[in-house]
C-alpha cells in the first residue's frame, strides 16, 4: 500500500518526535492530555477526530491531534518513544519491515493478519492494537460501474473474459512489487490485461473519465470510487494482502486510563468501507473539515448528542 512505502528521513522523523513539544500535564478540568498522529490521508484523521469527540464527550481528557505524519513507522517509532500515545494503523503494517522474517508469516487472511499485528506490535513495541473500525484501506481493482452492469462483473475472476481487451492503469510500483504486484497477479488470477500503464494516481482517475484507460488499481475507499460510480471488484481469490483498519495505543496509557480503552473499544466495528468512503468524500471532494465530518457520523450514530 502506498501508506506502507514511503521511506522515513531523518528530517522527518525530528518532526514527528519533536510535534507535541510543551503539551501540558493536565487539562484545566483535572484530566490528562493524549497525544495522537495521523497520517497524511483522510481516513487516519477522521478516526483521530472521532476518538477526540468521544474523550473529551465522556472524560475530563483531551486529545491534541498531530496530522500528516509522512508515513506510518513514523508513528509507531514515536509511539515507542511516547511521543504519541494513540493512532490509526492498518493490519497490513504488520509486513512493513518492522520485524524478522522468522516472526510473521505472510497470509492474505485478514483475520491472521490482523492477529499476528496484535501479537507482534505488543511484544515488541508494547501497543495494544485493537479489534477492527470495521473496514478496509486495501489493494483493489475498479471499474466503471455501467460496465460491471453490462458484462455482468462482480469478481475478479469475472473479469478473466474481458481482460485482454482492456487497458488497466496502475502506480508504477505494482507493475515491479513482489508478492502483490502485476506479475503475482496474472499467476494467481490466470489472465493480464492488454496494457499495463504505471501513472500517478490521480492520472488513473483521470485516465477512466477520458475513456483511456478500462480498469485500475485503486485503495478501496478512495473518494473517488463514488464520484465516478466505480464498481469495485471482488478479491474472490484473496490475492491482494489483508489492510483493516484499527486504533492503536500504548499499553501503559490504558493501564493508567483504562477509560480510554473502554472508548476505543466502543469504536470496535462502528464502520464499514462504504460510510468510510462516504466520509471521505465529504472531506476531500466536498472539502469538510474532518472534525466536523467524524461529529456528525458520531451523532448519526447515536454515540453523541
Amino acid at each position: 500500500m502506498r501508506k506502507l512505502l514511503i521511506a522515513t528521513s531523518a528530517l522527518a522523523l525530528l518532526f514527528v518526535l519533536t510535534a507535541c513539544g510543551g503539551k501540558d500535564k493536565e487539562t484545566t478540568a483535572g484530566g490528562t492530555y493524549f497525544e495522537m498522529g495521523t497520517q497524511d490521508y483522510t481516513d487516519p484523521k477522521i478516526i483521530a477526530y472521532m476518538v477526540k469527540e468521544l474523550v473529551e464527550d465522556q472524560t475530563d481528557h483531551e486529545v491534541n491531534i498531530t496530522e500528516n505524519i509522512q508515513a506510518s513507522p513514523l508513528i509507531i517509532t514515536a509511539m515507542d518513544k511516547g511521543d504519541f500515545d494513540l493512532a490509526t494503523l492498518y493490519s497490513g503494517e504488520v509486513y512493513n519491515n518492522h520485524f524478522d522474517d522468522d516472526k510473521v508469516e505472510y497470509t492474505t487472511d485478514a483475520d491472521k493478519t490482523l492477529a499476528q499485528a496484535q501479537k507482534l506490535f505488543n511484544e515488541k513495541f508494547d501497543l495494544k492494537w485493537f479489534d477492527s473500525l470495521g473496514f478496509e484501506n486495501k489493494y483493489t481493482i475498479a471499474i466503471s460501474d455501467d460496465y460491471a452492469k453490462e458484462k455482468n462483473i462482480e469478481t475478479m475472476t469475472d473479469l478473466a473474459e474481458f481482460a485482454p481487451d482492456l487497458t488497466i492503469g496502475t502506480d508504477s510500483a505494482w507493475i515491479e512489487r513482489g508478492d502483490d504486484g502485476y506479475r503475482a497477479f496474472q499467476e494467481h488470477y490466470g489472465y493480464s490485461f492488454k496494457k499495463a500503464l504505471g501513472m500517478e494516481i490521480s492520472l488513473m482517475y483521470e485516465g477512466l473519465k477520458t475513456g483511456e484507460l478500462d480498469a485500475i488499481t485503486a485503495y478501496s475507499v478512495d473518494p473517488e470510487i463514488k464520484e465516478l460510480n466505480l464498481k469495485v471488484l471482488e478479491d474472490d481469490k484473496g490475492f491482494f494482502p489483508p489492510s483493516t483498519a484499527s486504533l492503536v495505543a500504548r499499553n501503559d496509557k490504558l493501564k493508567e486510563y483504562p477509560e480510554l480503552e473502554d472508548i476505543i473499544n466502543s469504536m470496535t466495528d462502528l464502520i464499514n468501507e462504504e460510510e468510510m468512503t462516504q466520509l471521505i468524500y465529504e472531506v476531500d471532494i466536498e472539502k469538510k473539515e474532518p472534525k466536523e465530518v467524524a461529529k456528525n457520523f458520531l451523532v448519526e450514530k447515536g454515540l453523541l448528542k
